[in-house]
């Protein structure tokens, strides 16, 4: 597309040979990916084009985050003086896409002939799959067979579920609390069998866009009061919108965790998949029994998503009264063991070693205590991986998606993993499937892949993906020294010092080379590489 012919589109004047727009005496330099999506637009002027058009003609074979094209519009919206509001230029048409209403002058090149490879939508999924698959055989160096089993495990025909939030009816705190509590924990009991793929938008309402044969969604409101809880389930075929089920349950608040079971066991039978009462148990493996523990860890499951210093240790406190009402409370247990890691990891504490240390005990007991729990084992390949211990923690890993297969967090930090033992290549289809499975995932995924794209060698969807990370997370560190990195490889050198900036803002007086030590990334190779393109800035 780089090489299309000048192009008049309203105003202005596109040269896409130099990636410029002119008006008059005006000229502005607009980013490749930008000049693309202008091009893709005018091809087809005046008609509605789909996000998933989009991402496939403007990213093609390419994994990005669906905020990605977001923040391009925005940008290219800016270069052209347009607003949203009252649009001149690019209209936004709700749940279906963009269209570009200025007149264009001059014809757009013949879109190139590939396969529609639809990455966009929550529902997109089997296709996404296929995009996936072609990423792991496309060219050296080959993704290890273990994690082409993993990724080849999700191309199939089971049901694919996607379970959005469910909403409390008050509005009250506590049962929001609750609400994604039940969320929560349908999403894992689901997850832990082999024969459905879980899908967890993280949105609240449920997704929009193309579904496709055999994609189910799953959407809920909870109400409780005094001494009661009542559950409005709903079940919905998402390729035909025709209701399959829906039911208002009760019972007393007393037998929460019963009414998780029936819930499970209720949703599993509308797919058609019979499972026994005993199984079912086993699968499900509760939590802990005690109520006023389990309310105190899905407050602390909620501040430890925000990942902040502050948010970390009250997640700590929080935790910590749910050991003391269950001492056996394993979940509860891994949770406080990343509350230290992410000490450890973030300089949050004068004490790595010993914040390291606490985390690595902690750990160990929680998978004492629940063997069989895929978040628990997910908390101990953490700290293992923050210990050094990469394969290990890989392995750890393998073991939580066997006991399940759509643990997306699971796929994310493997991913991740990937790239620190120097295969960032292995990265990106690993994170693709953790992105399907989540597509509305916070900044982390976006960190995970603009990192493996920045050591490939793909500076322009890196920096897209790293702008994105840290607009989801200002605190996060390692989103700015790699976005730093990134830009200063790009040859934007004041805005990568600017990045500098706010890094020393989040940690006065940081060096590169004291953050390295505490950071997993083990291939020598890579580690030069950042440290050179941090040095440009």
């Amino acid at each position: 597309m780089a090489a299309a012919q000048r192009l008049q589109v309203g105003e202005w004047l596109l040269d896409a040979a130099t990636n410029e727009i002119s008006r008059g005496s005006e000229r502005a330099h607009l980013e490749p990916k930008a000049v693309d999506l202008l091009v893709a637009l005018a091809r087809r002027a005046n008609e509605v084009v789909s996000r998933e058009e989009l991402l496939t003609e403007v990213w093609p074979g390419v994994v990005v985050g669906d905020d990605v094209l977001t923040q391009a519009v925005i940008k290219l919206r800016k270069a052209l003086g347009d607003a949203s509001g009252e649009p001149a230029y690019i209209q936004t048409i709700p749940k279906r896409g963009y269209r570009l209403i200025a007149a264009v002058s001059g014809s757009a090149p013949a879109r190139p002939r590939r396969l529609a490879w639809w990455i966009g939508g929550a529902c997109s999924l089997t296709a996404a799959a296929l995009l996936i698959v072609w990423l792991v055989f496309r060219g050296a160096p080959r993704q290890s067979a273990p994690d082409e089993a993993l990724v080849a495990a999700h191309i199939d025909d089971s049901p694919k579920v996607i379970v959005v939030p469910f909403k409390e009816i008050e509005g009250d705190a506590k049962q929001s609390l609750l609400a994604r509590g039940i969320t929560s924990r349908l999403i894992t009991d689901l997850g832990r069998f082999p024969d459905v793929r879980v899908i967890s938008p993280e949105a609240q309402s449920a997704p929009q866009g193309r579904a496709e044969p055999g994609s189910y969604v799953v959407t809920g409101d909870v109400q409780r009061s005094t001494g009661k809880i009542r559950l409005y389930v709903r079940l919905v075929n998402a390729a035909t919108g025709e209701a399959l089920w829906s039911e208002q349950i009760d019972r007393p608040y007393s037998d929460l965790f019963t009414l998780q079971d029936d819930l499970t066991r209720r949703v599993l039978e509308k797919l058609t998949i019979k499972v026994g009462d005993a199984e079912l148990r086993r699968r499900a493996a509760p939590y802990t029994r005690n109520l006023q523990a389990y309310e105190y860890f899905l407050r602390a499951q909620a501040a430890l998503n925000v990942r902040s210093k502050s948010d970390n240790q009250l997640a700590r406190g929080l935790y910590s009264k749910a050991i003391q009402l269950d001492p056996s409370f394993a979940r509860a247990q891994a949770g406080l063991a990343l509350t230290y890691a992410a000490d450890r990891r973030n300089n949050w504490t004068p004490d790595g070693k010993a914040a390291l240390a606490r985390a690595t005990e902690l750990a160990r007991a929680a998978v004492q205590s629940d063997p069989d729990s895929p978040e628990v084992l997910f908390a101990s390949a953490f700290v293992t991986m923050e210990r050094g211990e990469l394969s290990e923690a890989a392995d750890t890993l393998r073991a939580a998606l066997r006991l399940n297969p759509s643990y997306a967090d699971a796929y994310a930090l493997l991913a991740g993993i990937r790239t620190y033992q120097g295969r960032p290549a292995e990265t990106i289809p690993l994170i693709g499937v953790a992105m399907r499975l989540a597509p509305n995932s916070g900044y982390l995924y976006s960190l995970i892949l603009g990192r493996a794209y920045f050591f490939l060698g793909d500076t322009d969807t890196a920096r897209l993906n790293l702008q994105q990370a840290v607009e989801r997370n200002h605190e996060s560190v390692e989103s700015h020294v790699y976005l730093a990195a990134a830009l200063a490889r790009a040859g934007r050198r004041d805005a990568a010092g600017w990045e500098k900036e706010e890094i020393r803002s989040l940690q006065p007086g940081f060096r590169l080379d004291e953050w390295l030590k505490n950071y997993p990334l083990a291939d020598p190779g890579l580690r030069m590489q950042l440290t050179e393109a941090f040095g440009k800035a």
